[in-house]
């Protein structure tokens, strides 16, 4: 109607006050008209509507304003901002729910200044780049949670394979599953020690190479610690040759003093088939001394956070020491603590009575030969062999031992009669029972022999001349050169 008005001014008449002041677009809507087609809203518009579109927001100043690059710079370094918050304060899960909130705040806050704003927010980027670092991430997480996971199995592993050198697998398995087993506490708890020690091994190490001391001892401590993991001990710590072994921390039981002198029979047994194997190779005995005590102690997990030992803390643990040094080689010592909760399924061939510095009373020690019930066991007895008098006796020169510490003082004496593993002695000095002595042998020929070390196993006192005796020791270590010249004395009295 508009369309044919506009060429009959006569009709337009009618029409001039309805079009006054208004715009009109006109437009084809026919069937097959080429003027209908797709929009933004609507897939069938007539075309005439982007032109009024167009006009209208002319006249409106209604106009779309897309966001410069630098603005976008600035929406994008945001949502990284975001995204690198969300990485690190959140576990995978959690972040890719906080990634989809992300995207999804991001296109409900583009659409609203689109529809609201009249702003053009490009979307693609954005979103590509969110999609990219949620991707990314994600991979990353995976695969560095693959390499901890896999270096946590590593540690476990590792962990396990250091504690099985000293626990047993029960003991490993235990601390291992246990919250607390390693938690730095400390608590009251009985446990009975167990201390053993080579004897004379320190000078042993002067005669052989570095790279065989180490051999031996080795050899030594991994066939000690096989034993003690099959009677469930822990071992605390190595003390060179020396061994100080728990039982009853961290996993007690009511057997716990049974197994440590089972345990202890055991360890001793082992070293004489350890010494047949040395004696094949020509490499020298080794003698070792046990003592174990009972009694209450502090044990838990001393140190740091990021250095700790499980270790135990008492009087009990020195008694222990003092014991194992009155034992000769392939000797047992037990205290009466220990003794006397296992006195029915102990043996014990006799018992001494010594004095411990500090302590007013003498303290009653037991000498274990083997052991009835659950872990029943003896020890490998010993061939005896008697001392033969010295037609000729020999000079000594004796130097007690206080620990580590030699007296600077020599007693002078005789080996009055002589075995391979003990001699009768005259001394011009009288010397205490259990007493550790360093002594020098002459042989008459002005030899320098290397020292031997042995324990004064029984004493009547000093003696006035050379005829007289009653002193016993018991050797704890001889040196090759010494055991040679032994054996030729002893061969000759022989013959």
């Amino acid at each position: 109607d508009v369309l044919r008005a506009s060429e009959d001014w006569e009709e337009m008449e009618l029409w001039k006050e309805e079009l006054a002041g208004k715009i009109v677009v006109v437009s084809e809507v026919s069937t097959g008209s080429s003027d209908i087609g797709p929009v933004p809203t609507d897939n069938l518009c007539p075309l005439s509507a982007v032109h009024a579109n167009v006009m209208n927001t002319i006249l409106t100043r209604e106009f779309l304003r897309e966001l410069t690059a630098s603005e976008m710079l600035v929406i994008e370094g945001v949502l990284l901002v975001g995204i690198l918050i969300l990485s690190l304060c959140f576990t995978s899960f959690y972040f890719s729910l906080g990634m989809l909130l992300v995207g999804t705040g991001f296109l409900i806050g583009a659409s609203t200044a689109f529809f609201y704003g009249n702003i053009i927010v490009h979307i693609v980027r954005p979103l590509l780049m969110v999609t990219f670092a949620l991707i990314s991430l994600l991979v990353y997480r995976y695969i560095k949670e693959e390499k901890e996971k896999n270096e946590g199995l590593r540690q476990r592993d590792f962990i396990r394979a250091t504690f099985g050198r000293y626990l047993s697998n029960e003991v490993v398995e235990e601390l291992l599953g246990s919250p607390e087993g390693l938690s730095m506490k400390g608590e009251i708890r009985e446990v009975t020690f167990l201390v053993s020690d080579l004897r004379g091994f320190t000078s042993l190490t002067a005669s052989l190479s570095p790279r065989t001391v180490i051999s031996v001892l080795n050899r030594f401590l991994e066939n000690m610690v096989d034993v003690i993991a099959r009677y469930n001990g822990t071992v605390d710590e190595f003390q060179g040759d020396g061994i100080l072994v728990f039982f009853g921390a961290p996993l007690r039981a009511p057997d716990d003093p049974e197994r440590a002198v089972a345990c202890a029979i055991e360890m001793q047994n082992t070293i004489l088939k350890l010494n047949s194997e040395l004696s094949q190779q020509n490499l020298p005995q080794l003698l070792m001394g046990i003592g174990i005590n009972t009694g209450e102690v502090v044990v838990g997990n001393i140190g740091s956070e990021k250095r700790a030992k499980y270790t135990a803390v008492g009087t009990p643990i020195n008694m222990t020491y003092r014991i194992e040094s009155y034992t000769t080689g392939g000797q047992i010592l037990v205290s009466a603590d220990t003794f006397n909760k296992i006195a029915a399924e102990i043996q014990s061939k006799q018992t001494m009575e010594v004095h411990f510095k500090g302590i007013n009373h003498p303290v009653t020690l037991y000498d274990v030969e083997g052991i009835e019930g659950t872990y029943q066991t003896r020890l490998t007895q010993k061939p005896f062999h008697p001392c033969i008098p010295l037609a000729a006796p020999l000079s000594v020169e004796c130097f007690l031992l206080e620990g580590k510490t030699v007296s600077l003082k020599g007693i002078s004496g005789y080996i009055t009669a002589l075995s391979v593993d003990r001699a009768e002695v005259s001394l011009s000095e009288t010397v205490p029972q259990h007493s550790n002595l360093k002594i020098f042998l002459d042989d008459g020929k002005g030899t320098n022999l290397s020292p031997l070390f042995a324990k004064m196993a029984s004493a009547t006192g000093a003696a006035p001349s050379s005829s007289a005796s009653g002193n016993t020791l018991d050797f704890t270590f001889l040196p090759e050169d010494v055991k040679l010249f032994l054996e030729k004395k002893l061969s000759g009295l022989s013959d």
